[in-house]
C-alpha cells in the first residue's frame, strides 16, 4: 500500500522541509499501518514560517472583519462537508472512537463559526471629556504573529479554539501540531486554505518540538503563544518567550473526584469511568484521582472494578468499543510506568502497616 507524504504549508505553498527528512505517523491500533509521512522540519522551516506570517500581518490586519469572518465560516463548511472522512483519519492516527472523532470535527466547525460572529462584536470605548471638539476613544489592535502548538488528544478542536480567535482579530499564525496526530492538524489547515485564506496568514509546520519549538516560541517577532501540553514543556516555553510576548498555557493537572459517604455510588462510578477512561484517560481534564470516604470505600471499589471489567477494549473503528488504544508507544510506556509506581506505592504502604502492627504487638 502506498503511503502518502504530506507537506508543510508556508507562505501559501505546500512545501517539503529544508532537509527533506520525514517521519511516520503510525496507527496505534495497528502499528503496521502507516497513516502518512510528514515533514521532519527544522529551524530553517520554522524561520520561513515566521517570516511568512510577519510579512502577511499588515495585509491581514487591514482585511475587513467581514472578509475574515467569511474565511472562518468557509473553513467550517469544509470541515462539515468532510466530517466522516476526517473522523476516520483522526481515529486511525489517534485511536479514539469514530463517534468521538466525528463529534470533534463537527464541534471544531462550530468553534470556527462561533468566532466568526464573536470577533465582530469586539469594540473599543469612547470617553467623556471637556473639549467638545475632541473625541477620546480606544481601539482593539491585533498583536502580530501568534504561535499555536497543540497536542494529540484533541488534534482538531484544540487548535481550532486557538487559531480561530487569533485569525478573526487580525493576527497571523504559525501552527505546529503534535507529531502523534499531524494529519488531523493538516486537515484543519487545509480547510482554511480551501476557504481562501491569503498566503502567509496561516502557516503549518510539522516536526519535533526540540527542532521547531525554540524558533517559533523564542523569536522576537512572536507576539503571543498558545500552547497545550505538558507542564515541563509549558514552563520551558514561558522561560524562553520574550518579556513582551503574551503566553497562554494549558498544562497538566490532577483532577480529583470526591465520593462522600452519602453519595449515589452507581452515579459516582459512572462519573469516574467517564472521567477517567474516556479517551483512554488521555485528557488533561480527565479524572486522575478518586478520593473516597472510608465508610464507602470498599463498596465503591467493588462497584468500580465490576464496571471497568465490562468495558470493551479495541480499535476505534470497532462497533461498541469503550476503550481505544493509547495514542503512541511512548504514551503506553508512561501509563505502564504509572501502574508500576502505583503497585510499588501500595506494596510500601502495606509493608509499613505490617511493621507498625508488629511493633505495637510487642
Amino acid at each position: 500500500m502506498t503511503v502518502e507524504t504530506f507537506r508543510n504549508h508556508i507562505d501559501g505553498a505546500w512545501v517539503e522541509s529544508a532537509s527533506g527528512r520525514t517521519f511516520a505517523d503510525i496507527n496505534p491500533a495497528d502499528t503496521r499501518d502507516v497513516v502518512g509521512r510528514f515533514q521532519a522540519s527544522g529551524a530553517d522551516d520554522a524561520r520561513a514560517a515566521l517570516d511568512a506570517a510577519r510579512a502577511a500581518f499588515d495585509g491581514w490586519r487591514r482585511t475587513p472583519i467581514g472578509k475574515r469572518a467569511k474565511v472562518l465560516n468557509d473553513a467550517a463548511s469544509v470541515l462539515e462537508a468532510n466530517a466522516a472522512r476526517f473522523a476516520e483519519e483522526l481515529t486511525r492516527e489517534e485511536g479514539k472512537s469514530l463517534a468521538l472523532a466525528k463529534d470533534e470535527v463537527l464541534r471544531s466547525a462550530q468553534t470556527l463559526r462561533f468566532y466568526a460572529v464573536e470577533g465582530q462584536t469586539f469594540t473599543g470605548e469612547t470617553f467623556p471629556q471637556d473639549d467638545p471638539a475632541m473625541l477620546v476613544y480606544t481601539l482593539r489592535e491585533p498583536l502580530g504573529v501568534v504561535t499555536v502548538i497543540s497536542p494529540w488528544n484533541f488534534p482538531v478542536s484544540i487548535p481550532a479554539r486557538k487559531i480561530a480567535p487569533a485569525l478573526i482579530t487580525g493576527n497571523t499564525v504559525v501552527f505546529k501540531p503534535s507529531s502523534d496526530a499531524p494529519l488531523s492538524g493538516l486537515r484543519l489547515a487545509q480547510a482554511f486554505v480551501e476557504a481562501g485564506i491569503p498566503k502567509g496568514v496561516l502557516n503549518f509546520v510539522t516536526g519535533a518540538a526540540a527542532e521547531v519549538g525554540p524558533v517559533i516560541t523564542g523569536a522576537r517577532e512572536v507576539r503571543a503563544i498558545s500552547f497545550t501540553g505538558s507542564t515541563a514543556a509549558g514552563e520551558q516555553i514561558h522561560r524562553s518567550a520574550g518579556i513582551t510576548t503574551r503566553t497562554q498555557m494549558e498544562l497538566g493537572g490532577k483532577n480529583p473526584l470526591i465520593v462522600m459517604d452519602d453519595a449515589d455510588l452507581d452515579l459516582a462510578v459512572d462519573l469516574v469511568v467517564k472521567g477517567g477512561f474516556s479517551l483512554s484517560g488521555q485528557a488533561c481534564t480527565g479524572t486522575s484521582r478518586v478520593l473516597v470516604v472510608a465508610a464507602v470505600k470498599d463498596e465503591f471499589t467493588r462497584r468500580l472494578v465490576d464496571k471497568v471489567r465490562t468495558l470493551k477494549v479495541g480499535p476505534g473503528t470497532a462497533a461498541g468499543m469503550d476503550l481505544g488504544p493509547l495514542a503512541s508507544a511512548r504514551q503506553l510506556e508512561n501509563v505502564l510506568g504509572y501502574i508500576e509506581s502505583g503497585r510499588s506505592s501500595a506494596t510500601s504502604r502495606r509493608t509499613r502497616a505490617s511493621r507498625a502492627r508488629r511493633s505495637s504487638a510487642r
